[in-house]
């Protein structure tokens, strides 16, 4: 069967690969990738991540969208309450949170289950040997690695002793040091065994929960086992001649595409552009049911004129979408799972009711925004890793791809994002010069990764070398 496959990870390529005599399908070579990642792209992602999938059945011809994004814990009665703040030089100038009590409940094993028992052909175990042959035998940091590890390995990853154990290599050679994650490799041959939903409910969790315990982290067994995937909260927009169907809410990423995409077909005006950040903070960015008010909002817009991303396509017009992180991580390795802890609940830019505020066991604020895109000439999956600058992203390749429909044009072009206090960050030539404007290099990861893969008269797919550049057919 043909595959196409484009990603933010730069091993994934490999995972596909390995894979590839087996005759996998879209699904295979999506969860293969995944779990690579998970292992791989150290501080950019974690074993402990959440995430969006929008994807399109073939079988059915309809798109679908999955929500398996954080979920905070019911309650906050562990013994840390400390807020654990760490500046970052990542972007110019980022707080965040370390610490166990920064650590979210993860939804990316539920969308692994789904993917695998509704839509994958080959065998758990021969779908995960790639990802648990590497955390074994060991790799070099990928390059959106490194870059981040510039301004977070210190302060983020090396104040916990086990993770300053594990990560003393790169720490001394951050090019070519090996990192091998053994308790890892072998908690993800368990998986092989037990199925995925063990991270929920067996000895995976079992041991996550020791260490949240042993350093004061709030998340306890019933978060665990409540954990539930949110299905078709979608929403379909209909863009010039392409039709659009994504995450209508909880997740606000796919509102503010939406909202980008308005203003940017109006002319560059950074005052709009801050209007539609600051729009966001003030009105979406609250807990409660967001899922009901988000999705009203996209509504009335059709009335009117640090995180990885994986897409896959396969020839028998099947087309997943997903995008997942861990946040800025939390520092914390477990021991016994070899698994990084997410720090969700520390993302100060994500949590509008302050660190440890009341969150009511809710869903945590997602910029993500997978897509399904379908037009004339067939089926396209985008996507992007990015944090706020995700909405950006895939709003001004759209647009780029509306006026050129070439989608390796459309992602090359020279990109800017506009924060909600009227600074503005942008490539070479993506805008006028203004003393106001912080030019970066060309290429910049700060703007995400978009990434697109599809099927017209065949297979294809393209990735951003802004981060990885990674893309393969079979």
């Amino acid at each position: 069967m043909k595959v196409s496959m484009s990603s933010t990870a730069e091993y994934s390529s490999q995972a596909a690969e390995s894979i590839k005599d087996l005759n996998p399908n879209a699904a295979d070579v999506l969860i293969s990738s995944i779990v690579t990642s998970m292992v791989t792209d150290l501080g950019v992602v974690a074993p402990t991540s959440s995430g969006l999938l929008t994807f399109y059945d073939g079988k059915t011809n309809n798109s679908h969208t999955v929500d398996g994004y954080f979920v905070s814990p019911k309650y906050f009665k562990g013994n840390d309450h400390e807020e654990h703040k760490v500046v970052l030089t990542y972007g110019g100038y980022v707080e965040t949170c370390k610490g166990a009590n920064t650590f979210a409940i993860p939804g990316i094993y539920k969308i692994l289950d789904f993917l695998y028992k509704n839509y994958a052909s080959l065998p758990l175990d021969k779908l995960l040997e790639f990802p648990i042959n590497i955390a074994k035998k060991g790799f070099k940091l990928t390059q959106p690695t490194k870059d981040y590890f510039q301004h977070s390995l210190k302060p983020l990853f090396m104040w916990h002793d086990y993770s300053k154990k594990i990560l003393e290599n790169i720490s001394n050679d951050l090019d070519n040091g090996i990192v091998k994650l053994n308790k890892l490799s072998d908690s993800l041959e368990h998986l092989t065994n037990e199925g995925f939903n063990d991270f929920y409910v067996g000895d995976i969790a079992k041991e996550i929960l020791k260490t949240i315990v042993n350093e004061g982290g709030h998340a306890t067994s019933e978060d665990f086992t409540d954990y539930q995937l949110i299905e078709d909260s979608k929403f379909e927009f209909k863009y010039k001649n392409l039709i659009l169907t994504g995450h209508s809410g909880p997740s606000i990423g796919g509102l503010m595409v939406l909202k980008y995409i308005e203003k940017l077909s109006k002319g560059v005006s950074i005052e709009s552009l801050i209007d539609v950040y600051k729009n966001r903070k003030d009105s979406y960015e609250f807990f409660g049911d967001r899922k009901s008010f988000i999705n009203k909002e996209i509504q009335n817009l059709t009335k009117s004129s640090s995180t990885i991303q994986v897409n896959t396509s396969d020839e028998m017009n099947n087309h997943f979408s997903t995008t997942f992180s861990s946040g800025y991580g939390s520092g914390v390795l477990c021991k016994n799972t070899g698994m990084y802890f997410n720090n969700s609940l520390g993302e100060i830019e994500l949590n509008p009711q302050g660190f440890l505020g009341e969150t009511k066991g809710d869903r945590l604020i997602s910029n993500m925004s997978p897509l399904i895109i379908q037009s004339e000439d067939g089926i396209t999956t985008i996507g992007s890793p990015g944090a706020d600058r995700i909405s950006s992203a895939i709003a001004q390749v759209l647009l780029n791809y509306s006026q050129s429909n070439d989608w390796k044009q459309a992602i090359d072009q020279p990109r800017f994002h506009v924060n909600g206090d009227g600074t503005v960050r942008a490539e070479p030539a993506s805008l006028e010069m203004d003393k106001d404007v912080t030019i970066t290099d060309e290429y910049d990861m700060y703007f995400g990764g978009v990434c697109v893969s599809g099927l017209n008269k065949d297979v294809f797919s393209f990735g951003d070398r802004r981060r990885g550049d990674t893309s393969w057919t079979n």
